[in-house]
This record gives structure tokens, sequence and C-alpha cells, in this order.
């Protein structure tokens, strides 16, 4: 692993809203609703303060639609990322007199449809959550998508300024009257409101060649004071972090073969404190989806190498934190989300599954890990059985392995194992083998890759281990 760490405007007036957008999302799929729910609002700020001249209407254009402030409702979702197609239930609420939004959306997994993503947006204000785990939450503040702040989704289209009618249509057997936000022809937002009730919210965004796109069909509003208060305040459990795993307490370490995607500029390259990891199923899964939804060098911050490590780790894990950079990349790492800052972070790829399958005895597509800066042990100790209350949580037992990340994807055509494993729909077997021969030989033929070694150790202990 490596980087990891989830939408319109007035013609002519706003440009380069979505120059510095990182997509850390597009390795986890539902953190695309957060980032467009994000673009959104800030396209409909700007296009309220520009005020642009009013355009025409229709003759026989509708009283525009004024949606009420407070109301929650079932929602028939629809989401499209690059090429991608989910579609399924959820829950949408806000109340615009407090500043509060939720939207749930449960979904299946890419590559494992049975294993569902349970995901729940919490907008409050100027603060925004991430609630994944279903039945088992867990809570999470993301900063890789700049300051959030609550917008109206649908106060807009009352206004007269920055929207306009395009006439009626019919949505799921409703009759509604459609309402466009000014926009270029590459973002928009529209409503589709019967009087002043909401039937569809369509929101599409277009980035580098990438177009990204939710809709959300609304079913019977409930208003006011049917909306539980509860439904738009911040949960207890977003105050603290997940404990250690009571399963793992106790325990000896366990080994880890793991694997991570990191630069090469330098020796500090290879200093794995604070960054990302995986066992070999959630690394394919990992590099997958990386390939698939096409990031460019300048996300990935050049992460041109794959390396190989034999790690020790203590199983009482905690709260996964997404990781991102090193001292050399642009901007500087590493930087992770607030989290524990000794125990190592676990979750199943894409924090699916319940309680993202964290303290599980096993994931149908493999682990992704954290390793905290303040967890690691010193040279030649390892974790203890009571590493989750006193103690370092992990230690480097050898450097195996590095390969140039083009001898995998380009060499050995991973990208075609990959797609394949997308459309079976049963996890990543295909793109796991194309990982493994790539470590296990130097063989061309038998879809090995060389090692290209490690830099020249500095000093510091910390930085490569051989």
């Amino acid at each position: 692993m490596g980087l990891l760490w989830l939408w319109t405007c007035a013609p002519l007036y706003i440009v380069q809203a979505l120059a510095d957008t990182d997509l850390g999302f597009q390795r986890n799929p539902g953190l695309e609703v957060d980032w467009m729910l994000g673009e959104a609002g800030r396209m409909i700020r700007a296009a309220e303060e520009i005020k642009p001249w009013r355009t025409p209407g229709l003759q026989d254009e509708p009283a525009r639609p004024t949606v009420p402030r407070r109301f929650s409702a079932d929602i028939e979702y629809v989401t499209f990322e690059s090429g991608f197609l989910q579609t399924g239930r959820g829950f949408f609420a806000q109340d615009a007199n407090e500043e509060a939004m939720r939207v749930l959306t449960v979904r299946h997994t890419l590559g494992m449809s049975q294993l569902l993503n349970n995901h729940t947006s919490l907008l409050l204000g100027n603060e925004s959550y991430i609630i994944n785990g279903g039945d088992l939450p867990i809570c999470k503040k993301l900063p890789f998508f700049g300051q959030q702040q609550f917008v109206d989704l649908f106060a807009w289209a009352a206004n007269p300024a920055v929207s306009r009618y395009t006439g009626e249509r019919v949505v799921a057997g409703r009759a509604c009257s459609l309402w466009y936000l000014l926009s270029t022809n590459q973002t928009r937002i529209s409503l589709c409101a019967a009087g002043n009730t909401p039937v569809e919210l369509n929101v599409t965004l277009s980035r580098s060649g990438t177009t990204f796109n939710f809709t959300y069909q609304f079913d019977r509003l409930k208003l006011g004071s049917e909306v539980p208060e509860q439904l738009l305040q911040k949960p207890q459990i977003c105050d603290s972090f997940a404990p250690a795993c009571e399963n793992g307490r106790g325990l000896d370490p366990v080994p880890l073969d793991a694997y991570i995607f990191h630069p090469g500029m330098s020796v500090e390259d290879y200093n794995i404190e604070d960054q990302n990891v995986a066992d070999l199923a959630g690394d394919a899964a990992f590099i997958c989806m990386d390939w698939l939804f096409h990031e460019s060098p300048r996300l990935d911050h050049n992460y041109t190498l794959i390396s190989r490590y034999s790690l020790e780790i203590s199983p009482s894990f905690g709260q996964y934190r997404p990781c991102n950079g090193y001292p050399d990349t642009i901007p500087p790492g590493p930087s992770c989300v607030p989290g524990d800052p000794r125990l190592v972070g676990r979750e199943a790829p894409f924090s699916a599954g319940e309680g993202e399958l964290r303290c599980a005895a096993g994931s149908p597509l493999g682990f992704w890990y954290q390793l905290p800066k303040g967890g690691r042990c010193s040279t030649g100790h390892r974790p203890s059985k009571e590493a989750w209350a006193t103690g370092c949580t992990w230690s480097v037992q050898k450097r195996l392995k590095t390969i140039q990340q083009a001898c995998l994807l380009r060499n050995h055509n991973f990208l075609q194992y990959c797609k394949a494993d997308v459309l079976e729909d049963k996890g990543f077997g295909r793109s796991m083998k194309a990982l493994e021969a790539a470590f296990a030989s130097e063989d061309s033929s038998l879809g090995g890759c060389a090692d290209v070694g490690e830099p020249v150790a500095q000093d510091s202990e910390s930085m490569v281990v051989v």
C-alpha cells in the first residue's frame, strides 16, 4: 500500500474549482460522496456569491421549490465513478437551520459484492465525520477533502439568480419540475421537485477525463419534529478512538508478510513508520483499485516502488488510520488522520464489513494496516502479550525485497488480471497471484521482478532495516 489516505458553477465566472482536489476516495468507494458533497457546497456558495444575470425562464415556469429546512427520507441512490455503477438503498436527513446533514449509503464492495460497506457521512457546521462498520460503527474525521462546510443542497433552486427551469419530467413514476444550477458543461447540479418536495437530486463532476456522479431519489419525507434529534448530532463514538481488540489482548505477536507502495527518491522513503501496509490479498486489492481509477503520479507522490517486509505485530488492533506522504514528497509527510499513537491499526480493504472487520479472524479481501511511529519496537525487541496496554506493538524483522512497480503493472499486465477479478466478483485471486509471483523470483518468464535493493542506510535505525 501507500498513499491512502471520497460538486457546479456559473458560466465563465467560476473556474478551477477542482484544481487541487485530492482523490483519495478512489481507493475507498463511498468516500466519493463526501468529496462530491463538499464540492457541491463550494460551487453553490460560489454561484450565490457571484449572482450572475438571470437567464430567461420558460413561459410556463412553475413556482420555484422551497424545500423544507428540516426533513429526512429513505433514498434510492446511484453513483457512477470511473466506469463503475453502484445502486442501492440509503437514508438522507438535514436541518438547514442547524447546518447539519447525514447521508447513509449501504453499498456492495467492488470485487466482492456480497461484502457490504455501510458508509455514513455526517456534516455538522464546519466539521465532518465518516462512520463505517454497520452495527459495529467506527468514526473517523478525514482531512483529505479540505475544509468542509454545510451548505443547503436545495435552497439554490428557489433563487432565480443562480438557477433555471428546464421543463417537466417523470422520475420513478412521480411528476416533477426540473431545475438546474447555472453550470458549465462539465459540472452540474439538478433538482427535480414536486412542488416543494424533492424527488431527485443529481450531482455530476468531471475531473481529468473522469466523470463522477451521484443521484438520490427521495421517498416520503418526514418533516420537522418527525426527524429524531440524534440523527443530526455527533455520536459518542466520534469523541474517542476504537479500543484495542479484546480478542487480541494477552496474545503473543503474530507474523505479518507486509507489502507497501512507496517512493524511491531517498533512504527516508524506506521508513515504514506512520505508513499504511497490507497483506498479500489486501495489497492486491489496493493496487487493483488504484490502477482502475487511474491515479495520477502527482497524487501518488511518485510512488514507483513496491516493497515486502517481514514484521511482527501485536494482534490487539486499534482503529485503522489512513496516512499520506514521505519527508521528500509534496506535500511532505507522513501525515496520518487522528488515532491511537501506539496500536497497529487494521481494517478490511475499503472499510468493508461489520466493524470494518478490524477484530475479525479473517477477511476475504485481506487486510490493510497502519504502523504508528509511537508503537515501533526498538532494535532487538518484539511486542509482548501486554503490548496493547504498554510497550511497543510492532517490529521489523527484515526487508525481503523491493521491485519497480512498472515491472508488475506494465511488464506483467497486472491490470488485465485486476479487471478480470472485478468482473468475476469473487475477490482478487488473479491479482494476488500476479503480485505473489513478482516477489517470488526474478525470472520474468515466471512473472518475477528484479530486487532493486535499498539505498545506503544512514545513521538512523528507523530509516531502513535489511
